[in-house]
């Protein structure tokens, strides 16, 4: 199993397949579209827009038992330019911003959120911190993971330094300019560790499969 930790958006869409967005979203969706079994812990809105979320979690086959519900701050919303197919836009995207723009204004997800969701999901296999969370909440994560006997994967954003984690973590730092194939390819990366191949190999099968190619030394 994999636990994805993260923070899921509610994006308008068309066809109302692709309401939940953000890079948590990104790599659980890709990790699934892998075959694996992937919880997403996480924190909505107690909204229209949270209940969109959930819906669209659940027809992508992205298990949402441990995502909590904050019931004084709304989901975040994926606000696109009118001129954009909001379908094709993510959280990453430069034309795209996330509703409210204020961080202290969205949900958060706290050390005691993390303690309790992972100490419901002990057969995780890989645990991926895919979006900015307090240290107490990271170290939460690790303790976490450690206890599952689970591969630990940290996402951080460009240009930021990386967290304390133990040394058998995998940390990677997401581009600023992303169009989505960094969260496929953690996804597959996540997905690979969870079938049992080492980091090398999972790594480059994941490198491999989003297309990517080597840069020279």
């Amino acid at each position: 199993m994999i636990v994805v930790v993260g923070l899921p958006a509610y994006a308008d869409s068309p066809d109302g397949e692709k309401c939940a967005a953000g890079l948590a979203v990104e790599v659980a969706a890709s990790a699934r579209r892998r075959g694996a079994q992937v919880e997403l812990v996480g924190k909505i809105g107690n909204d229209g827009a949270g209940d969109a979320v959930v819906v669209a979690l659940g027809r992508m086959g992205i298990g949402h038992a441990a995502l909590l519900r904050d019931p004084a701050r709304p989901t975040p919303v994926l606000a696109v330019d009118a001129a954009d197919d909001a379908a094709e836009v993510d959280a990453d995207s430069p034309t795209a911003r996330l509703l409210p723009e204020d961080a202290d204004a969205r949900p958060a997800l706290e050390a005691a959120d993390l303690d309790l969701a992972l100490s419901f999901l002990p057969e995780a296999g890989v645990v991926v911190l895919a979006d900015p969370i307090s240290d107490s909440a990271i170290a939460a994560g690790i303790e976490g993971a450690a206890f599952a006997g689970a591969r630990l994967i940290v996402l951080v954003p460009a240009g930021s330094a990386p967290p304390a984690v133990p040394v058998d973590a995998t940390v990677l730092e997401a581009p600023v300019d992303d169009d989505g194939s960094f969260g496929r390819m953690v996804g597959v990366f996540a997905g690979a560790l969870d079938a049992g191949l080492d980091p090398a190999a999972a790594f480059n099968e994941a490198v491999s499969a989003s297309g990517w190619e080597p840069t020279p030394d």
